[in-house]
């Protein structure tokens, strides 16, 4: 396989008084040539705001292959697949098990109805694919054919069903929000 510069990208760590638009935390991507980690990028998000996609897109310098810890990110905060293929990002929104969507569908009604992101979210959800690997069963949502975006998580899954780079992001991006919430930089 030749050496794609891939990145894996999530959330970090928010206090629960930070859930509906009171606080920011780290979306952070970790990007890998190959197998090796050779940076690290981020930006602040809205806790539960609507930002998501266009922050992302301020941390993917370089990046041909963008992995992505679910559809969700800062609590309801989320991320847009249109905008997303419309900007040519090419992404695998990755869930190592299948979301409880009854569950998210009332949470989404109960605070964001209405909202567009209750229909993208669900709709993301509602058309996850099953995808065997050499880890276990994992659930995605892509632009990418599924033969190809089953090779890049194979490839990528060195230890645990999660690809190294969003295990990377999300060790670094949980490390990160604590650390800068001690210091009281996210707010």
């Amino acid at each position: 396989m030749r050496e794609l510069q891939v990145c894996g990208v999530d959330d970090g760590y928010f206090p629960l008084e930070f859930k509906g638009g009171k606080g920011k935390t780290v979306l952070l991507s970790s990007k890998y040539n190959g197998k090796r980690l050779i940076g690290i990028d981020f930006d602040l998000i809205l806790v539960d705001g609507d930002d998501g996609t266009s922050k992302l897109r301020n941390i993917l310098e370089g990046c041909e292959v963008v992995f992505t810890d679910g559809i969700t990110l800062g609590g309801f905060n989320y991320l847009d697949p249109e905008e997303l293929r419309n900007y040519g990002i090419n992404y695998i929104i990755f869930y190592s098990r299948i979301p409880d969507i009854k569950d998210v569908t009332h949470a989404l009604l109960k605070h964001f109805s209405g909202d567009k992101r209750t229909s993208i979210i669900l709709n993301v959800l509602e058309n996850l694919v099953l995808l065997p690997t050499k880890k276990g069963n994992v659930y995605i949502s892509t632009n990418l054919s599924l033969p190809y975006a089953s090779k890049l998580i194979s490839y990528y899954q060195i230890y645990v069903k999660e690809p190294e780079p969003l295990r990377t992001a999300h060790t670094i991006a949980s490390s990160l929000s604590r650390f800068l919430l001690t210091k009281k930089l996210l707010t």
